[in-house]
């Protein structure tokens, strides 16, 4: 364990600034004993080993106290920062400069005449970026500028500190002397190109500097500022999808209270059409009607339905077998017989996609909701048009017996079958052809026979082919092959091949020899 500071009776002892013959004198102070370390607060002694000045434990002093290692690299780039500092007007350095309650101790201190302050710090073991930002910002809280000394650039950092680069590693050679430091050459980002180590020094040491970057806290905050703004615009949107969905719920409520509302006043307003004076009207099927009002206007007006009321209908009913024809005629006969003046309400096609119809007001035809003629009752509907087993005359007309005699019918003669006119020519004609097509192309008798003398003929030489030793006929029967030459021919284009004259030097246009 290495120190380059300790005290003596409260007093700073830096061994990099003693000479030789004071650091030699120093064992022989009256106040040697009271020689403590910086750390720990126990006591220590000078040591001088190959020309350098250090502190450490006294021997057979036990220390629970786990003091950083410097190597010599680190304590040469410290006596490197220490005399390029101390070679700058106004600067003061002091290395292993601790702070009163020892929250920090900064490998070399720089003083201006001014109070200004920077702490140097040598990192040459690998760190992480959070604690480059702790040790930093706690340096930024006591009013001091950090300065680290790094052998690499940090770009992949997101907070940009002052760093000098070196190039000097734990692992580099020591150089003779420790102010050949300051002149290494790497890209510094305090000056923001290449440059010595000596001159990103002095760039530091400028009244001018300023760290445009800011401090890390304010770094720090500037980065988490975009995510702040997108969790508060994220919490916002939450919030109005809420409110928005509150919004829905109750104009829903709202929307529902009022159409139970006027679902109940469509309710009362109905009534059971007055059937004594008018009976049902004879029909193949049975018709409930209900006597209601427009909710616009007021106007009176019948609707009808040909199922069964009792039967609990969808919210999306239509009126489609209430639109056909044959049960708007009994409707309107039932009208006609009771004769009470009573409109009949309209079926009218609604907006919008797909085939969806609605009653509606003949009068001034506002439409009467579906919901609202699914809503009556059935004491509110009474049957208009019946037939079928509820009355006898539709009875008697649907199960009419038939009578005992059936009608006598006389049978048609079959229609007389016309000769057809249309020739094979024709598109009309669906055939059976009578005769051969070479035939029908022909024009008189001779043709035929000459046509049918060189059909005769060709036939008889591929017999002739058919049955020669010198050809292989294939499974077809239409090409055969020669066996003098190989070669090959089809129907009765023999060729070379007749009379073997394939053999005979010349006849090949190639392949010859």
């Amino acid at each position: 364990m290495v120190q380059l500071v300790a005290y003596l009776n409260g007093d700073r002892v830096d061994a990099t600034q003693m000479a030789h013959d004071p650091w030699r004198a120093l064992v022989n102070h009256p106040l040697y004993m009271d020689l403590v370390l910086l750390e720990c607060g126990l006591r220590a002694s000078r040591v001088t080993r190959r020309g350098r000045q250090f502190f450490k434990h006294y021997p057979g002093v036990e220390c629970s106290v786990e003091h950083k290692s410097e190597s010599d690299q680190h304590l040469a780039m410290k006596r490197a920062l220490q005399d390029r500092i101390n070679a700058v007007p106004g600067w003061r350095a002091e290395v292993e400069h601790a702070h009163p309650q020892r929250a920090w101790i900064a490998d070399v201190m720089a003083i201006h005449t001014t109070g200004r302050r920077l702490a140097f710090e040598v990192q040459l073991s690998p760190q992480s970026e959070d604690e480059y930002v702790y040790r930093s910002q706690r340096y930024v809280h006591d009013g001091i500028g950090p300065v680290w000394v790094v052998p690499d650039n940090h770009d992949e950092f997101r907070v940009k500190l002052p760093m000098i680069v070196t190039g000097f590693g734990k692992t580099s050679d020591l150089p003779e002397a420790p102010a050949k430091l300051m002149d290494r050459a790497r890209y510094q980002p305090v000056l923001g190109k290449s440059g010595h180590v000596g001159r990103a020094v002095d760039a530091v040491l400028h009244p001018s500097f300023r760290w445009s970057y800011g401090t890390p806290k304010h770094q720090l905050e500037e980065i988490a500022r975009p995510a702040e703004i997108r969790a508060k615009a994220a919490t916002e949107h939450l919030e109005k999808v809420k409110q928005d969905e509150e919004a829905k719920r109750l104009a829903a409520e709202n929307a529902a209270a009022v159409a139970a509302e006027v679902t109940a006043r469509f309710v009362d307003a109905a009534a059971t059409p007055e059937i004594t004076d008018a009976p049902p009207v004879l029909s193949s099927r049975r018709i409930w009607a209900s006597e209601v009002r427009c909710m616009k206007s007021g106007h009176p007006m019948l609707i009808w339905l040909v199922t069964e009321p009792t039967k609990q209908h969808a919210e999306n009913w239509m009126p489609r077998a209430e639109n056909f024809n044959s049960v708007l005629a009994h409707v309107d006969s039932w009208l006609s017989a009771a004769g009470r003046g009573l409109a009949r309400a309209g079926i009218f096609r609604l907006k919008g996609p797909g085939n969806r119809s609605a009653f509606a007001c003949p009068i001034c035809e506002d439409v009467i909701k579906s919901r609202w003629v699914t809503a009556l009752p059935p004491a509110k509907w009474s049957v208009i048009a019946e037939g079928g087993a509820t009355n006898p005359e539709a009875r008697e007309v649907l199960h009419r017996r038939q009578p005992a005699h059936p009608p006598q019918t006389h049978p048609r003669p079959p229609a007389a079958i016309r000769p057809s006119n249309i020739s094979e020519g024709d598109y009309r004609f669906i055939g059976p052809k009578r005769t051969p097509f070479w035939i029908s192309e022909t024009t008189n008798g001779r043709e035929i026979a000459e046509r049918q003398a060189a059909k005769d003929a060709k036939a008889a030489r591929m017999h002739e082919i058919t049955n020669n030793s010198r050809y292989r006929a294939s499974p077809n029967g239409f090409r055969f092959e020669c066996t003098d030459c190989g070669g090959m021919f089809e129907d009765d284009n023999e060729g070379i091949h007749a009379n073997a004259r394939c053999l005979i030097r010349g006849t090949r246009s190639s392949g010859w020899q």
